[in-house]
């Protein structure tokens, strides 16, 4: 079922949301977490890691912080499908 529903949104893409934020924290928390993992073993696997981690992090910010400007610019994100019916 899992997979049926991922290939789904693989297909047709994820709807754009506030939620989107979501997905930064705990990629932010884990690249933090293998940086100072690397820190403390010293270990350059962990090191490297830890900053292709940083990298993706700083392009899904960027994607975001771009979806919601523009979604806020054209009247977009702030739309409730729940109650856009009881306008008319």
């Amino acid at each position: 079922m899992a997979l049926l529903i991922t290939a789904r949104y693989l297909r047709e893409g994820i709807p754009f949301n506030l939620g989107w934020w979501g997905f930064t924290f705990p990629l932010g928390v884990y690249a933090l977490t293998t940086l100072k993992l690397a820190s403390l073993l010293g270990l350059g696997f962990f090191s490297l890691f830890g900053c292709l981690l940083v990298a993706m992090l700083v392009v899904l910010w960027l994607i975001v912080g771009w979806r919601t400007v523009s979604g806020a610019w054209h009247g977009e994100l702030f739309v409730s499908p729940c109650i856009a019916g009881l306008a008319k």
